[in-house]
């Protein structure tokens, strides 16, 4: 169980260069940005480097159903965390998929595209991003991944 403490605090940094110190986090936690980071690797293992032994990482993300859909992007095709975090020296991954995050993620796009746009730019805006992210919407999971630092320096990354 994590202990919340006063020294909490957060900080703006990159996924693959974080400004911390070597194990000092006991948690990291990575919402739907994972996609982004270059090379993934590489943040993978920046969240394991920072990590105290027995830190927790938890990952959310979309991952593909196939490697080799074409039509999703090449940064949505490369993610598959339960090969990927062990690689990056975690231990005890795990990675569920969120059915009930995917249909409220499905609804609210198709709700977007319902609704009257007008000329207000932003429901336009927002009713193009539908568009595409339902166009590929049956090629995605959506995951969450837990996975720990190991408690023995053995297991430091590669």
């Amino acid at each position: 169980m994590l202990e919340l403490t006063d020294r909490t605090d957060f900080r703006v940094g990159e996924l693959t260069a974080t400004g911390l110190g070597t194990a000092s986090a006991d948690a990291v936690l990575v919402v739907d940005s994972l996609q982004f980071a270059e090379p993934l690797p590489e943040a993978l293992r920046e969240c394991r480097r920072i990590l105290r032994p027995g830190g927790r990482v938890v990952v959310t993300c979309w991952e593909a159903l196939d490697a080799d859909d074409g039509r999703l992007s090449p940064r949505l095709r490369q993610l598959d965390l339960g090969r990927q975090l062990p690689r990056a020296g975690f231990v005890a991954v795990e990675v569920v998929d969120r059915p009930a995050w995917r249909l409220a993620e499905q609804t609210l796009w198709q709700e977007a595209l319902a609704v009257e746009a007008g000329d207000d730019p932003a429901v336009r805006s927002m009713q193009d991003e539908a568009q595409r992210v339902l166009a590929t919407f049956d090629g995605l999971r959506r995951v969450l991944a837990t996975a720990r630092a190991p408690h023995s320096a053995q297991a430091s990354p590669p």
